[in-house]
């Protein structure tokens, strides 16, 4: 069976307007594809139906064209540009005149295809419809989602109800929102806690009319979130996280106190030495830091992409820091569901050191400021036997660990070597 394009795909933008004009067919349906993964996952990707493309050449971020098929029920597939293998298949029924989009996406590190309905029926005078697809909730779990006038970072303390709660996946139907020319700030939390948000979008305007699905997808952290704002039968728009979660590993000599601000926000005050503090939302990109009021200079450039996770590793006197990138996002093993790495703040410490549990190599290779990767290992209630050590230097033994399933875990040397054994903190990243 093969298929036409209604027309040329659009200039692959990252706000491309969906193409537009012309007769549709009467007796044909129309299928196009969202490209909702990332350039570092899926730089390209084709569309097909019944082995015979229907879009080609989608860029992460945007949206094709419709392509014109038969109304008839497809197996259709993925395929990275240029190539003839298939990524994932589904299946769907076009009806005449029917209009469907393909999302593609990634959860859990799978690539997944999602088939939504583009045939939504208009929403009364004066109000707008809105649905939200969590195309992350493997990594980040269910969201709720906020409506307001303010910023995000203003949701804790405000009376704000959830405009849709606890959305895993795509939202059961859309939801019908008063329409109003003025934009809103829409705002993305952990569900039930409006204090935890994982994505800003702040001019979102919700006129009248409107029918748009907000796509969440997964950043490099794992608990950030970006966006994708899609109109029905129309543009693509995309919502990129401009924030990063940024936490202190502090492990100064003499062991003390330390204030630092990163961004001019401080992420830890008075953070006593040694010891790990929360993450903090920084404005992404270049980071500046500052030490008890003094701006160090780093002996590499330290930065965040957008929507990332960072430790930064505050050693030495206090004028050493130094960039550990996390991943946050849950373990896809089924059999070990629990994440777990080694990062070595150790002062002092010499050669890299090692990470087993109940005597299984799980990190090795961490030299003096840097991390293992991490690796996934088996829950446990209370029995683990966590050991770090480097050679026949024991620098952290602890038996009877709970590593709680779905949970991420460091296990931070920290301090002076010469105070070991037990110079470690395991700390829950999530």
């Amino acid at each position: 069976m093969t298929s036409t394009l209604r027309f040329l795909a659009c200039a692959a933008t990252l706000a491309l307007a969906a193409c537009g004009g012309g007769t549709l067919s009467t007796d044909e349906g129309h299928l196009r594809l969202v490209n909702a993964t990332s350039a570092a996952e899926f730089p390209s990707l084709d569309l097909f139906a019944a082995n015979g493309a229907v879009v080609t050449g989608v860029l992460p971020d945007s949206v094709s064209g419709y392509g014109d098929l038969k109304h008839d029920t497809y197996t259709l597939d993925l395929r990275q540009t240029g190539i003839s293998t298939a990524l994932v298949t589904t299946t769907t029924t076009l009806a005449r005149k029917d209009h469907q989009t393909v999302v593609a996406s990634t959860s859990g590190g799978t690539l997944v295809m999602t088939v939504l309905s583009d045939q939504e029926g208009a929403p009364s005078s004066g109000n707008a419809k809105l649905r939200i697809f969590n195309a992350a909730s493997a990594d980040s779990g269910a969201v709720d989602v906020y409506l307001v006038a303010a910023a995000c970072t203003t949701l804790a303390t405000s009376p704000a109800a959830a405009t849709v709660a606890n959305v895993s996946g795509l939202q059961n139907g859309y939801t019908q929102i008063t329409a109003s020319p003025a934009p809103v700030h829409l705002c993305v939390t952990a569900t039930g806690d409006k204090s935890d948000v994982r994505l800003d979008i702040p001019a979102l305007t919700l006129f009248d009319q409107r029918i748009v699905t907000v796509i969440l997808t997964h950043t490099t952290g794992g608990i950030l979130l970006h966006g994708l704002v899609l109109d029905q039968q129309g543009a693509a728009t995309t919502a990129a996280n401009g924030l990063a979660r940024v936490r202190v590993a502090a492990s100064v000599v003499p062991a003390g106190p330390v204030d630092v601000s990163v961004n001019g926000t401080a992420v830890a005050a008075g953070l006593t030495s040694p010891a790990v503090g929360p993450y903090q939302l920084v404005a992404a990109g270049p980071l500046t830091v500052q030490v008890n009021g003094t701006t160090v200079t780093p002996a590499a450039p330290l930065s965040a992409g957008a929507g990332a996770d960072v430790t930064l590793l505050v050693t030495g006197t206090g004028s050493t820091v130094t960039q550990i990138n996390d991943d946050t996002s849950l373990s896809s093993n089924a059999a070990r569901p629990v994440k777990l790495r080694l990062v070595n703040a150790l002062n002092g410490a010499v050669g890299t050191a090692t990470l087993t549990v109940d005597n299984a190599l799980v990190g090795s290779g961490a030299a003096f400021g840097a991390a293992s990767a991490y690796a996934p290992v088996a829950a446990s209630a209370g029995l683990a036997r966590v050991e770090a050590r480097s050679g026949a230097v024991q620098y952290f033994l602890a038996t009877n660990v709970t590593l709680a399933s779905g949970h991420v875990y460091s296990l931070f040397l920290l301090g002076d070597a010469a105070a070991a054994p037990n110079a470690g903190q395991l700390v829950a990243d999530r």
